[in-house]
């Protein structure tokens, strides 16, 4: 799916995906410490065992930014939940309705219950919890 034939709610959560969010943030902070280490004075440096702490630090955090944005533009989250669907059967109008282990697993996560609520009801006869 190019970026053209993306849907309006397909931008919307390619705009707010975490990835562009944190690799955004680590560009903006590794811009600024990599500025601050090109012009630490050797006072600073000697502070921190002779190492221009600020600089590789700014430059480590460009990287990881780097590769955040990378990811995200490259698989963005509207195709990636695409797929996941996909695979699931959601996405397919008039697909079968599971059934079996299937049927029980989408049934137990829909009941919307907390865990630990079977807990709060009477046992009975044949229960084999403790009384």
């Amino acid at each position: 799916m190019s970026s053209s034939e993306t849907t309006p709610p397909a931008k919307k959560a390619n705009l707010f995906d975490l990835r562009r969010i944190i690799g955004g943030l680590f560009i903006v902070y590794g811009l600024l410490l990599t500025i601050l280490g090109l012009f630490d004075s050797q006072k600073e440096i000697d502070k921190a065992a002779g190492v221009n702490i600020n600089l590789w630090a700014g430059l480590g955090m460009l990287v990881v930014g780097g590769l955040f944005m990378l990811w995200a533009f490259t698989r963005p989250l509207a195709e990636e939940l695409g797929h996941e669907h996909e695979d699931e059967g959601f996405s397919r109008p008039g697909a079968p309705a599971p059934r079996g282990a299937d049927a029980a697993v989408l049934g137990s996560h829909q009941r919307g219950g907390r865990p630990g609520v079977d807990d709060e009801r009477p046992a009975g006869p044949d229960d084999p919890r403790p009384q």
